[in-house]
């Protein structure tokens, strides 16, 4: 079986063990927005409004920010509280739209990766 890449294994790390135990700021950025958009995926984006807190929430939005990803974070930013159930569809497809699969994600990530490694934690060689 062939080892993992580095950019696997902070992916992994991330969307497991919400950046590690000692995250630097990308860990934190990738594991924040991966929160969110695993709730979005599985629930919609009112799910993620329902269970995120205001300060998972919010680094969420810097998660998006910080890999480039302004339109998305934009669209989320005026989300109250609560959604209604015409909200929820219409976030949904836009979001849909911002980021239509997981490699959007995975692209932003892996730029941000060869920019500036030292913003992750080193991983097991």
């Amino acid at each position: 079986m062939q080892p993992l890449s580095r950019q696997d294994q902070i992916w992994n790390r991330a969307a497991l063990e919400l950046g590690g135990e000692n995250p630097r700021e990308g860990d934190k950025a990738i594991a924040s927005l991966l929160l969110l958009h695993g709730m979005a995926m599985n629930g919609g984006i009112d799910h993620a409004v329902d269970v995120l807190s205001p300060l998972e929430f919010s680094a969420a939005l810097s998660g998006f920010r910080y890999f480039g990803l302004i339109r998305v974070a934009e669209l989320l930013e005026g989300i109250g509280e609560s959604v209604t159930e015409a909200q929820a569809e219409k976030l949904h497809k836009e979001y849909g739209v911002a980021v239509p699969s997981d490699g959007t994600l995975v692209h932003a990530f892996r730029l941000k990766l060869l920019a500036s490694p030292e913003a992750f934690a080193p991983v097991e060689t």
